[in-house]
């Protein structure tokens, strides 16, 4: 695993300017306000190294964070809907244990594995190692990758091309994000996320979706902002019938053709609502913006889904962005 050079990155959080007989203690203070619901468990006393640092990327962020032993769990707060990320955890140096849904993984520089946010886990680090953590937004992975949720704790090994691939990509984007505009990093955030697909865990499982399904997701995020985009459009550019991709579509996500246009586009909007790059704009425009025709339509379905009104859900996007 190459060098990672940490230059440019904001500081959260830096244990070399205190007095090393507090540095357990404020370490186990930080962690938990950088990452709420995180709780240090245990950590070696008068730890030498321990810090924190930060760089947002587009509707993400990349962190580096270097710590001396230790163990911490994480029980997620509020309801499902707040935890809107996944994070990819890659080991830089040293090693750590990572636990979550009955399922363990112990990772090895250039190791990788995911954690989802809206169940707990517990991470504990072997020795003193160094870790990138990539938050991702959760639906844009799971519209991409359905079956990554099954996947979390999971090794994804360094030795493989395609992890070495996404990998190396990771520590370029923390290189440069910093010098990337706002609309640069929400596409190579977006590229990270279709990347991916060439780590071997997920690869496997792309293989078991069938093509045409994959065709129809890559279809309906191209066409997602045309309102009259149907179920009909998408089987007839795969030259097969409605049915039989509604079938496949069933079998593969649970869901009909027209359920995963409707779940897209209210999660984009949902998505675009917290987006500080929307803060201009109505919620008539955002709802124009992702296919909906009729924004009052627009607003009662949003409202099943999310259990809050458009407006609502944007208020409360203020204070969690802060």
């Amino acid at each position: 695993m190459e060098a990672v050079n940490l230059e440019g990155l904001s500081s959260v959080v830096d244990l070399s300017g205190f007095d090393r007989a507090k540095r357990a203690d404020i370490w186990a203070g930080a962690a938990p306000n950088v990452f709420p619901g995180l709780c240090v468990q245990a950590i070696e006393a008068n730890p030498t190294i321990g810090a924190i640092l930060h760089r947002r990327v587009g509707p993400g962020a990349l962190f580096a964070v270097s710590s001396a032993p230790a163990e911490v769990t994480y029980a997620p707060t509020g309801s499902p809907e707040s935890h809107q990320f996944l994070t990819m955890m890659l080991q830089a140096e040293g090693s750590s244990l990572a636990t979550q849904r009955q399922r363990q993984c112990e990772m090895a520089p250039g190791d990788i594995c995911f954690i989802d946010e809206r169940y707990p886990f517990r991470l504990c680090g072997l020795d003193y190692s160094q870790l990138l953590l990539l938050r991702m937004p959760r639906a844009l992975v799971m519209s991409r990758f359905p079956d990554m949720e099954h996947l979390v704790a999971t090794l994804i090994p360094g030795r493989d091309a395609g992890t070495s691939l996404l990998a190396h990509t990771v520590l370029h984007l923390l290189r440069v994000a910093g010098d990337l505009r706002e609309a640069q990093q929400h596409a190579a955030m977006n590229a990270v996320i279709q990347l991916l697909g060439a780590t071997s865990g997920l690869a496997v499982e792309l293989e078991n979706v069938h093509w045409r399904v994959q065709k129809a997701l890559d279809y309906i995020e191209l066409n997602l902002s045309i309102p009259g985009l149907t179920a009909e459009q998408i089987a007839q550019a795969q030259h097969i019938s409605r049915r039989r991709l509604d079938q496949l579509m069933r079998d593969a996500l649970g869901v009909s053709i027209t359920g995963q246009i409707w779940n897209r586009r209210l999660q984009r909007a949902a998505d675009d609502l917290r987006d500080a790059r929307w803060a201009g704009a109505s919620i008539s425009q955002i709802a124009f913006a992702n296919g909906f025709e009729d924004p009052a339509h627009f607003a009662r379905a949003f409202k099943r889904r999310f259990e809050t009104t458009p407006g609502q859900w944007r208020a409360l996007a203020r204070p969690l962005a802060h």
